[in-house]
């Protein structure tokens, strides 16, 4: 589990660091608060896998994973092929598959603190 922790520390630290910084910018759009906002969500069921803690119910993890995996997910896919194909290179094909590969290492505590940590929720209801 000391991966999934130091992964929770990293995501944490950025998404502090994105709060911290939005003042700071130029010009703040609806993006950036969606983004914070996206990351704040994934942030619960990363701190649930990483320290083996029930917050919330079953059905709350599930559907922040649906969120997560629809919403960062989908653009990520889309927008990633859309791109890949306009401007076709090797090294826009691997940053793409990079960016994919990143997104599933990111939604693999989501989905296993979803779906695959039933005792950790037995022991939440006890």
């Amino acid at each position: 589990m000391k991966k999934w922790q130091l992964l929770f520390g990293f995501a944490a630290f950025v998404t502090v660091s994105e709060l911290i910084g939005l003042p700071f910018k130029e010009n703040v759009d609806l993006s950036n608060f969606v983004s914070l906002i996206v990351s704040g969500i994934l942030l619960i069921p990363l701190y649930g896998y990483a320290f083996n803690v029930a917050i919330g119910s079953k059905a709350i993890a599930i559907a922040i994973f649906v969120f997560t995996a629809v919403v960062p997910g989908g653009f990520t896919l889309i927008f990633g092929v859309a791109f890949t194909i306009q401007h076709f290179s090797v090294v826009q094909l691997v940053f793409s598959t990079g960016s994919f590969a990143l997104l599933l290492f990111m939604l693999y505590p989501v989905f296993m603190y979803a779906f695959k940590s039933d005792e950790l929720w037995l022991k939440n209801t006890k």
